[in-house]
């Protein structure tokens, strides 16, 4: 799957990930967004955000003026983390039809 390739050619950007992953939980499923990574300067935050959605790892909601953008890992994210041999990715839409 390319998506994961391309995820793999950059290790930022799991750093980035797997802090929303660290985050998630089911009590907190949306997870406001994260301003500071170890490992990560605050000038790349915003690209790696961008892509990591553009890929369909993070997704996010808009929430409201108070609370502002939320994200969420995505299931293909949860297999991104995973060591490449372990993966059994899916697209989000694949896991919400098989439910």
């Amino acid at each position: 799957m390319q998506e994961l390739e391309l995820f793999d050619e950059n290790p930022a950007w799991r750093l980035l990930l797997q802090a929303y992953q660290n985050i998630r939980t089911t009590e907190v499923p949306w997870i406001p967004r994260i301003t500071g990574v170890e490992g990560l300067e605050v000038t790349e935050l915003s690209a790696i955000h961008g892509k990591l959605i553009a890929l369909g790892l993070l997704k996010f909601d808009l929430g409201t003026q108070i609370e502002g953008i939320r994200y969420q890992p995505t299931s293909l994210a949860k297999q991104a983390l995973l060591p490449p041999t372990e993966r059994n990715a899916m697209y989000e839409w694949a896991v919400e039809d098989a439910a």
